[in-house]
């Protein structure tokens, strides 16, 4: 049996185990045992690169790209869950902690499948997986919030895949006669120049829409931001970063297919418009948000923005937007990871309760000020290098006034933020503080992890491997515009 089928089956098997089990040691074990089995396929992936396996699955750039970060990711969600769920008074409830446990080891195993599909239903199938697998973490807390979050989340990414479900269809009416050829990514990119232009528009524009909702992007983005502030925050990392990537893979793909064809300039004209309306939103939230999760949320919703600008504007722009993607996933995951501790220490999400976070822990005040930094896209920040390719690839495709719309509008979005957090380090509450701010250290490896992971998001901009280099190069080359 091919390894990517044992993946899946042994993934299946032991998110079972997880639902049923209550006993917090073999919940451990469990979570052990699945990470061993995420990080064998990711080197197999990344040994295999281009190899296909059951049918419906390669291991191509794109895919071995967004599996190892998942994984990356996913194992440092695992190492903070357990400190979650024992300080947020869960622990009289097992069957919570089940759930919890079980519905993150399914949400990793569907983001993984996802990235190596290469068939448009199979991608589809597996993205509403993670719809319903985060609907689970986002649930946890069982209060008011987390209800309606979780009703918005599961009606709004549902009505989203809805809409995913019928570009797909109008996608095979393009196809003619060769519609028998199947739905494949190879296939679709062989018979490219021979699709039926109307419904392939109409294809694009419904799969586009429908998968905003797990990019972040205007106008389906209002799913993500309640789910962000309500889940637990290592769902909410895994939610701010490799879910946004699992729509922008299913989106890419089909991008890839449209950038052969005679409507090319069309999709990327569509693709700028949602990309500077989604950083005008951003902008015009930022502004006012209280939430520090919130917050965070629509600082992901900009930069969904920037990397829909380097995909539409095309050339170094697709390598700048796929590099794009990666340091913000390392950088909003270790954010939002980070969030759990401030909430330890202020009771808090609201930053006008918040303030002089630098008395309470100067390791903690020390990583805000490095997360703000590579937030805002400011060195050393390896999101300033990719943020700066995507502009010289506005300039190289003669969108002047599209870029200068664009920088406004980020500089707006950098004040918006430096205020917040340069207010939560150095001065008082806003507002009296209800709570005595608690004095408590991190967990060692917490801190670790959220440092390691925005050191990688410096180090992987400023200094790309070639390991790295090549993989988002092989993804670019997927696209017609990209040299």
């Amino acid at each position: 049996m091919e390894l990517i089928l044992v993946y899946l089956v042994g993934s299946v098997l032991l998110g079972a185990a997880q639902f049923i089990n209550r006993r917090p040691l073999t919940g451990r074990a469990l979570s052990l045992a699945f990470l061993g089995l995420q990080w064998a396929l990711t080197v197999h992936a990344l040994t295999s690169l281009g190899r296909s396996e059951a049918l419906f699955f390669r291991f191509d750039g794109l895919g071995v790209l967004f599996i190892a970060l998942v994984s990356l990711i996913a194992t440092a969600a695992f190492g903070h869950s357990d400190g979650y769920i024992t300080s947020h008074g869960q622990i009289e409830k097992p069957a919570a902690k089940a759930q919890y446990r079980g519905a993150l080891l399914f949400l990793t195993m569907a983001l993984t499948m996802a990235y190596a599909s290469v068939h448009v239903a199979v991608t589809w199938i597996f993205v509403e997986i993670t719809t319903l697998s985060a609907s689970a973490l986002i649930f946890y807390r069982r209060n008011s919030g987390s209800i309606e979050a979780t009703w918005k989340y599961v009606f709004a990414c549902s009505m989203s895949l809805v809409l995913v479900y019928v570009g797909i269809l109008f996608l095979s009416i393009s196809m003619g006669e060769n519609v028998e050829a199947g739905l494949s990514f190879d296939t679709l990119t062989r018979l490219a120049p021979t699709l039926d232009s109307f419904w392939l528009k109409l294809g694009f524009a419904f799969i586009f829409v429908g998968y905003t909702a797990k990019m972040s992007l205007v106008p389906m983005f209002t799913a993500g931001i309640d789910a962000k502030d309500k889940a637990p925050t290592p769902a909410a990392a895994m939610l701010s970063s490799v879910v946004m990537n699992a729509g922008f893979v299913g989106f890419y793909r089909v991008y890839a297919v449209v950038s052969g064809t005679e409507i090319a300039g069309w999709a990327s004209v569509v693709v700028m418009a949602t990309a500077l309306l989604s950083i005008f939103v951003a902008a015009v939230y930022l502004i006012t948000v209280q939430n520090v999760k919130r917050l965070f949320a629509y600082s992901s919703v900009e930069h969904a923005g920037v990397v829909m600008l380097g995909v539409a504007a095309g050339g170094i722009g697709i390598y700048a937007a796929l590099l794009h993607l990666v340091l913000h996933s390392l950088v909003k995951s270790a954010v939002f990871l980070h969030v759990g501790q401030l909430y330890r220490v202020f009771g808090t999400k609201e930053i006008n309760r918040m303030g002089r976070y630098i008395n309470y822990s100067g390791l903690g005040a020390l990583f805000i000020i490095m997360a703000m930094l590579c937030v805002t896209a400011m060195p050393p920040s390896g999101l300033f290098v990719s943020e700066l390719l995507v502009f010289r690839s506005l300039i190289d495709a003669g969108w002047w006034w599209q870029m200068v719309v664009a920088m406004v509008l980020l500089t707006v979005i950098v004040w918006a933020i430096g205020r917040d957090m340069l207010s939560l380090l150095f001065l008082p509450p806003a507002i009296p503080e209800t709570v005595k701010p608690n004095r408590v250290a991190a967990p060692w490896h917490e801190t670790a992890w959220q440092f390691l992971l925005l050191g990688l998001a410096m180090w992987l901009g400023l200094a790309t491997p070639d390991c790295v280099e090549g993989l988002i190069e092989s993804a670019a080359r997927m696209c017609g515009g990209y040299y």
